[in-house]
């Protein structure tokens, strides 16, 4: 009864802060363990009434460390392939990194404990800690991302913003004619008369020409109304994209909501971020090459722990306090 109780109280929680304002990291510290303790209840359930279904669940269970091992070779895999089409950027990189940590960690940690010196010892834990409370972050992350996609909370908008990513020599590659897609089929949804599209972006140091002007020449072609393109060239990142594009739309006398299109590792990120400027907003995703999602949403991640960092911390002190625990524990048996 005790589950049941904490179970709907989770739940009924996180529906009131996702409708009251979806755009907060911390709706998802609530849904993680929703999630978690929905999950525990379900396999209990299971396996208490469903012949066999303990067995299958111990099966699974023993099999993790292959799921691991399979885990870290698709992201090793990526990250080659990554590698190959995109160029070795680090960004690029980061699902061979997290492939190859996934492998190396474990095996650096049974090292240390083998090494049967408290220090190695100690290190083992601080390294078990640490890899717990960043795959916690992640699975928190994006599944908040997955639900954000999915339940979207909005009002009708006053103007589409585009984010801009790298165009070559004035054209519209895949990514980016991704988010345009998107963006059209919303504002087509809209009474034209009513609504603008706004293409956001600036001009980098390998373009041609600012990205949003290789946009906007790409939303005529594809039947957009010139009349209702707010054109914004100067935008260096997501925040300068929307305050600029913001700005523009409110000299049109239109600023009560943005709908904000990216793509769709990017969203929550943008919405996390229209949020702390103080905008009335919602994201939408655009449709992403499946081998470019791990990197792209690897990077996506740090960038969040980067700008969300309070949130971040607030989540790491029962673990922090675990790890302080542990090591007096240790310290206390070393010196005895």
């Amino acid at each position: 009864m005790a589950t049941l109780i904490t179970l709907a109280t989770l739940w009924i929680v996180f529906i009131w802060m996702y409708r009251s304002e979806p755009r907060r990291l911390i709706n998802a510290a609530v849904l993680l363990p929703a999630v978690l303790l929905t999950l525990s209840s379900i396999t209990e359930a299971l396996s208490s009434t469903v012949p066999g279904a303990g067995f299958v669940l111990a099966l699974l269970l023993f099999s993790l460390p292959l799921m691991v091992l399979i885990f870290a070779g698709v992201l090793i895999y990526n990250g080659v392939l990554m590698w190959r089409r995109e160029g070795a950027r680090l960004g690029n990189l980061l699902s061979l990194i997290a492939g190859l940590l996934v492998l190396g960690l474990p095996a650096l940690a049974v090292l240390l404990v083998l090494s049967h010196h408290w220090l190695g010892l100690v290190s083992a834990f601080v390294l078990f800690m640490g890899s717990v409370f960043t795959a916690m972050m992640f699975a928190m992350v994006l599944l908040y991302a997955w639900v954000y996609a999915k339940f979207p909370v909005y009002k009708d908008p006053s103007g589409i913003v585009v984010l801009g990513s790298r165009t070559i020599d004035g054209k519209v590659p895949a990514l980016l004619r991704g988010r345009l897609d998107k963006g059209i089929e919303i504002f087509r949804r809209l009474p034209p008369e009513s609504s603008w599209i706004v293409p956001s972006g600036g001009k980098g140091s390998d373009e041609a020409e600012p990205e949003g002007v290789s946009m906007a020449r790409y939303l005529q072609e594809q039947g957009i109304d010139r009349q209702r393109i707010l054109v914004e060239d100067r935008a260096r990142d997501t925040v300068e994209n929307l305050k600029y594009s913001h700005q523009l739309l409110r000299e049109q006398g239109r600023e009560e909501c943005l709908w904000i299109v990216t793509s769709d590792y990017h969203s929550l990120r943008a919405a996390l971020a229209s949020r702390q400027l103080g905008y009335d907003a919602a994201s939408f995703g655009g449709k992403t090459a499946a081998y470019y999602r791990p990197s792209a949403f690897l990077r996506e991640f740090i960038a969040i722990a980067r700008d969300q960092w309070k949130t971040f911390v607030v989540l790491a002190l029962p673990f922090a306090a675990v790890l302080i625990f542990g090591l007096v524990f240790s310290l206390n048996q070393s010196l005895s």
